[in-house]
């Protein structure tokens, strides 16, 4: 009772100023948040980091970037990462981190209509109807949906999404990731093992900015980068004129460009900070030889 006292004492005796900029702010703040989890839901950003750094993920796909004579050789290596991994790849908080971002981006914006967010909801459950397809369903559904005529519409809508430089950053970080686990396997450890942390952070650091250079993993970028842009074709094909229409219009409206932008920033921030928490885990703990 004193506490509940002593706290009203305090909100009245609050400027009134203060108390009338909380209030005017309030719908702000709210508005920004509607339009920072309907970009993510748009975007599919939490389903995209779940599948992709969620425990067993993150070793499975290095397992895949690695040549068969790697990958008969990897398996301690593997294992190691994945536990790593497991330690540093936290779902909710880097999506959470997302979402505030996006939000201040987009402060100045509109909250989405019903109309978008009903639009948002369908296209979310059409990609992840599409996800728990077999690879026979995922073909035919394709199949169908890319044989329809060239819409402008949808072509345009599909120009203001984030999927392939999103799939870039999972891609560069999987790479990364792998190439570690690929020279713990092959016994060369010890150029990680034997920098202090700050120069192994630094390595790290410089290996992400220095992005993809040879020519397998560009031309294997390449293929990814164009896949998804695909599958994101067919998922909007499949969706009714007046859902593309006014997804279009919400995509198109004075804060979409700087949403888009800090989402692709923040996701590969997340990425790349949970990637380097990471190795410098795999690395520490693997035996010194």
């Amino acid at each position: 009772m004193l506490a509940s006292s002593v706290a009203s004492r305090r909100f009245f005796r609050a400027p009134f100023h203060l108390l009338l900029l909380s209030l005017l702010l309030a719908p702000a703040v709210a508005s920004a948040q509607d339009r920072a989890e309907a970009l993510l839901q748009f975007e599919g950003v939490q389903a995209r980091y779940q599948a992709a750094y969620a425990p067993g993920a993150v070793s499975r796909d290095a397992h895949q970037l690695l040549e068969p004579a790697d990958q008969a050789i990897a398996g301690k290596a593997l294992q190691a990462l994945d536990a790593a991994a497991a330690r540093s790849f936290d779902v909710a908080a880097s999506v959470a981190a997302i979402q505030q971002e996006v939000a201040a981006a987009g402060k100045d914006g509109a909250a989405p209509g019903a109309q978008v967010q009903a639009a948002v909801a369908r296209f979310s459950k059409l990609r992840a109807d599409y996800a728990a397809m077999d690879d026979a369903g995922k073909q035919a559904f394709f199949n169908r949906e890319r044989a329809k005529p060239a819409d402008p519409a949808r072509t345009e809508l599909l120009e203001r999404m984030a999927v392939a430089d999103l799939r870039e950053v999972d891609f560069s970080s999987q790479l990364l990731l792998s190439s570690v686990a690929k020279q713990l396997a092959r016994g060369n450890a010890g150029q990680f093992t034997s920098l202090p942390d700050r120069t192994l952070d630094m390595a790290v650091d410089t290996l992400w900015s220095r992005g993809i250079t040879s020519p397998r993993p560009r031309n294997l970028l390449t293929v990814a980068r164009e896949f998804e842009r695909q599958v994101t074709q067919a998922l909007l094909a499949a969706l009714p004129d007046a859902d593309v229409a006014a997804l279009l219009a919400w995509r198109n409206d004075p804060q979409a460009a700087a949403e888009r932008e800090t989402l692709v920033g923040s996701y590969r921030a997340e990425v790349k900070g949970s990637g380097a928490v990471a190795i410098r885990t795999l690395v520490r703990g693997w035996p010194r030889s």
